[in-house]
């Protein structure tokens, strides 16, 4: 098997169907591939419905909603490609971009990481890469100051006249991985949505290895299928960036640099960048899109509040979170005694 394309749903079914049409253009390729589509627990009949329309693909039904992460590995787990592409639901692709990349991907082994570019179905492109978060690029704000004062990635040509830049970090909506590099690194289920991916590359680079992505081929990528399905799902998924960037900084800062990002981070959605919307959500509380901000504002509040008590940085949803929780308080016990 050269390649397993694993792909993790909720509940995105209109959108995972377009690209489990898209995928069906493989057939004609000269490698041999699989695609295993994991459910994080979507509940109803539709699993089965997929089944029946794409008995071709392996599905694979998760006992609950423990994240991308999770997800991702549970297929690759599941999975025989001597490569492995983790691929968001609502993106469209076409046989002859997979075959390019997979291609590069052979001929330069060194890039642990590649991706492509990706644009939406109106051609916005939808720059799925970053640099890494850092003091100076702690919120939107920060970031839009330093791209100001920083140049962009700068293009290589590679002999097969592929364009190819070296960004800090890419989009998990699209990974290619040669499958001795993913076991090594695996994704941490520590995240349970949200920079899980940038997690993933800041441990490839701190293994040696190069995080690539060709310019010159690109995908269709719809962002919002399970994400914006409705005000409690914006609410968990808003909430969820702001938690699972305090856990990124957790994991790879220390000392007294990991203390003023993780004290900033708090005043900031505490008081800079949420309360005043907060405030104005009550205020227009019959309009259901300013409500959201108020009970944003609850869900952090209340998220700080289990940090200090339980004393750590983890989401409730990550898997980790009992088993973290647990070795914290037998820790506890064990220091009082």
């Amino acid at each position: 098997m050269k390649l397993s394309i694993i792909i993790v749903n909720h509940r995105g079914w209109k959108r995972l169907r377009l690209c489990l049409e898209s995928l069906r253009s493989l057939q004609s390729s000269p490698f041999r591939w699989e695609v295993v589509v994991v459910d994080n627990h979507s509940g109803g009949d539709q699993l089965q419905v997929f089944k029946a329309d794409f008995p071709e693909f392996y599905f694979i039904e998760n006992s609950g909603n423990h994240g991308f992460a999770n997800g991702c590995n549970l297929g690759a787990k599941r999975s025989s490609g001597e490569f492995v592409l983790f691929l968001n639901p609502d993106t469209i692709i076409e046989a002859g971009a997979i075959q390019k990349l997979l291609g590069i991907a052979e001929y330069h082994p060194e890039y642990t990481i590649l991706s492509c570019s990706q644009v939406t179905d109106a051609g916005k492109d939808d720059r799925p890469y970053g640099v890494f978060l850092e003091p100076a690029t702690l919120t939107s704000f920060m970031r839009s100051v330093y791209k100001l004062t920083h140049k962009p990635a700068q293009e290589t040509v590679l002999a097969s006249g592929a364009k190819v830049i070296f960004p800090d970090w890419v989009s998990g909506s699209f990974m290619l991985m040669q499958r001795h590099a993913f076991d090594l690194l695996e994704w941490s289920e520590d995240f349970w949505m949200y920079y899980e991916d940038m997690d993933l590359c800041k441990r490839a680079w701190e293994s040696g290895g190069r995080i690539a992505l060709v310019v010159n081929v690109q995908i269709i990528h719809n962002h919002g299928g399970a994400s914006r399905l409705n005000q409690d799902v914006k609410v968990l998924t808003k909430s969820e960036v702001m938690i699972s960037r305090h856990l990124y900084i957790h994991k790879h800062f220390r000392g007294m640099k990991r203390w003023l990002m993780q004290s900033y981070l708090v005043f900031n959605n505490l008081f800079l960048g949420q309360l005043v919307f907060a405030v104005l959500g009550l205020l227009l509380f019959f309009r259901p899109s300013m409500l959201t901000y108020s009970r944003l504002y609850m869900k952090i509040v209340r998220y700080y509040a289990s940090a200090l008590t339980n004393k750590t940085w983890l989401s409730q949803r990550s898997v980790n979170y009992k088993k973290t929780t647990a070795d914290n308080y037998e820790t506890a016990k064990a220091e009082v005694a």
